[in-house]
């Protein structure tokens, strides 16, 4: 979480993230353990019979329990089919990025990830997600920020302000497998904006629309607060909010502490 703040902070102040020490987590266990990370210097285009694709190399951590340690994984991704292959695994590097491989592979390996958090991963690197890569070829306007086995979370892109002297940001939450609303309703993710009030180290939630998705469409289940200041929270009315604590390593305290390193 420390490189993840850092590395936020240097792309907020146009720093290329690359120039933090690298991996930066994707995905972590129920302990809060990074079981995947990305290497962001090792992101490459290249054209192999005739198909544009990704190479990246990720730090793959096994679970407590078992004896084989992390491991490199050298990926290559179709984006245009989100197909996925696996093209070198070494013991995993301790100081510094792995050298991107140049070997071949064989374009039947390309496969579908099964799921979980490589199928996340495949669609972060292709959409242009995944914080510090800049070879992808889409932006879908989002940035990954951190997951857990529940949640992902991710914020807009260039949304970050200050407020007097509070920040904010328009945030997507993810709920992974899906959650219930108090009433029973089902949804899969919240687009919201954050408060934070750094001086206090309190938050508030200034706009929420809770969604399910259906088919490609994401239909709206619960909103609260104004829409207006999740395209500009520069809108927010701070004298309305209600402010709180977020509880100790949630994905919001863990983002609160991030935006106010910004200046």
């Amino acid at each position: 979480m420390n490189r993840l703040m850092v590395a936020l902070a240097l792309a907020a102040s146009g720093v290329p993230a690359s120039a933090a020490s690298p991996p930066f987590p994707f995905a972590h266990d129920d302990a809060g353990r990074p079981v995947l990370e990305f290497y962001p210097a090792t992101a490459a285009k290249f054209t192999a019979a005739g198909r544009d694709l990704l190479r990246i190399t990720v730090k793959e951590t096994p679970p407590e329990r078992t004896a084989q340690g992390p491991v490199d994984v050298g990926l290559v991704a179709d984006c245009q089919s989100r197909q996925l292959a696996v093209s070198q695994v070494t013991a995993a590097t301790k100081d510094g990025a792995p050298t991107t491989s140049g070997e071949a592979f064989k374009l039947s390996e390309l496969k579908p990830p099964s799921g979980g958090m490589y199928q996340r991963f495949v669609v972060a690197l292709c959409d242009g997600e995944l914080l510090g890569v800049q070879v992808s070829p889409a932006r879908s306007g989002w940035v990954h920020f951190v997951e857990g086995p529940q949640r992902a979370l991710y914020y807009v892109s260039g949304s970050m302000r200050k407020v007097g002297k509070y920040r904010a940001a328009s945030v997507r939450l993810y709920e992974l497998g899906g959650a219930q609303l108090p009433d029973g309703r089902r949804i899969d993710a919240r687009d919201a904006v954050w408060v934070i009030d750094c001086e206090r180290k309190l938050g508030a939630v200034a706009y929420e629309r809770a969604f399910a998705r259906v088919g490609d469409q994401n239909q709206t289940v619960e909103s609260m607060g104004d829409e207006k200041a999740f395209a500009d929270p520069s809108l927010v009315e701070v004298d309305k909010l209600t402010f709180g604590r977020a509880a100790p390593g949630s994905m919001q305290a863990q983002f609160n502490d991030v935006l106010c390193l910004m200046n």
